[in-house]
């Protein structure tokens, strides 16, 4: 699955910011401690999509792949907007999506994308 291309040939809008995680794991103790360690070998990325302006097209594009994907629970690929490189086994890292209809063909969202192992 392809994330959706705005309109302009743009990923996304307005300086969104870049990262790279170590994922951890987790185990808490019955005693309320916890043991923490990497789950991977490699730092994953993750990036904040932000969205403004959109006409109604492309907000109906960007929920509707949010819906297919049922909120963050299936991988997609996403158009690296750095590099332009296609990056595989992403997945949205919020559970929902907020759309905020400003007027007729405006519109704003954002959300965090993050890589995973696949």
């Amino acid at each position: 699955m392809q994330f959706p291309i705005l309109s302009t040939g743009a990923v996304t809008q307005y300086g969104s910011p870049f990262g790279y995680v170590w994922p951890a794991q987790v185990i808490r103790f019955l005693d309320g401690t916890d043991q923490r360690f990497l789950a991977s070998s490699r730092m994953l990325r993750r990036w904040l999509v932000n969205l403004h302006l959109l006409n109604e097209s492309e907000i109906a594009a960007v929920e509707a792949f949010f819906n297919s994907l049922s909120g963050e629970y299936l991988t997609f690929t996403f158009p690296d907007p750095i590099s332009g490189t296609s990056v595989p086994n992403c997945r949205i890292g919020t559970p929902e999506l907020i759309s905020e209809y400003q007027g007729v063909d405006v519109a704003t969202t954002s959300f965090w994308v993050v890589e995973t192992n696949g």
